[in-house]
């Protein structure tokens, strides 16, 4: 990372809120999932741990604190091999960061695919992406995944507060068109690399203005995504009720039912409105 945002850097509200229980660990269908890892951990955690060192050996790269081991474990369903696999796939990946801010990045930031919209009453960023802008005729998936992984990282290394603050929302729309270009081949390849490597950040979901064909290519699409994150996917039809349980209105643009202006400007990023409290 080359640049900084102060913009939407956390103020001292968010640097000192103190997380509910459920915001640290919450039961999802049939699991149970940690969502802050950094800070004091459980016995059960610390167990978890503790089996997979024994089992797995010492770990030598710094990178492996035991609560970055615990997101791929518990992303992993606590299975050894599969557990080793991705943290060796992971490894690889740190070796190719950061990326530079170059002309390229911009114009991938500018073009509104993805941008920072605000956060929830958790302050957990929410992210926009705008997927049928995604048009991979006119650009290579390699420079989708460049300008993806540049702004995660600023999303992570600005937004972000260990122990308080470590999981996004996102909001996707479809516009009811189809996702030109967009192959189930290339779609799997940007699912499986976010979910190689942001482990355990998605907290919600929600998915707009799709279509019964979309619905068909989502039904293959969720065939690459595990179980956990399958049931973190919200499709909004209609009532907006369930979004705005969790974020303000003022967070959210008009478009989404929100009171923000729908932006025409997407970077560099910005938070509108500090209004992060529960609507009235």
């Amino acid at each position: 990372m080359d640049q900084s945002y102060p913009s939407i850097k956390p103020n001292q509200e968010i640097l000192t809120y103190e997380p509910t229980a459920d915001e640290k660990k919450a039961k999802i269908g049939k699991y149970t999932i940690r969502r802050l890892f950094e800070g004091e951990l459980d016995e059960q955690d610390n167990a978890a741990i503790n089996k997979f060192l024994e089992e797995a050996g010492p770990f030598q790269n710094p990178i492996w604190t035991r609560p970055q081991i615990l997101r791929f474990l518990q992303a992993n369903n606590f299975k050894k091999d599969q557990t080793i696999q991705t943290m060796q796939q992971y490894e690889e990946w740190v070796k190719t960061l950061p990326i530079s801010f170059d002309q390229q990045v911009e114009q991938f930031l500018k073009a509104g695919i993805i941008y920072i919209q605000g956060r929830d009453h958790s302050y957990r960023p929410i992210i926009v992406l705008n997927a049928y802008k995604v048009n991979f005729n006119e650009m290579s998936l390699e420079q989708y995944l460049k300008g993806l992984t540049y702004f995660l990282q600023v999303v992570v290394n600005d937004m972000m507060v260990p122990g308080r603050v470590e999981n996004w929302v996102i909001l996707i729309d479809l516009d009811y068109k189809g996702m030109i270009g967009l192959q189930i081949n290339a779609l799997k390849q940007v699912m499986s690399y976010l979910q190689n490597n942001y482990r355990s950040r998605l907290y919600k979901m929600f998915i707009f203005n799709t279509t019964m064909m979309l619905n068909v290519t989502w039904n293959m699409a969720k065939l690459f995504l595990e179980e956990i994150t399958q049931q973190k996917i919200i499709f909004v039809k209609g009532d907006v009720k369930q979004l705005f349980q969790s974020v303000n209105q003022e967070q959210i643009e008009e478009r989404f039912g929100g009171t923000q202006r729908n932006r025409v400007e997407f970077w560099p990023p910005s938070v509108v409105s500090a209004n992060f409290r529960k609507n009235a």
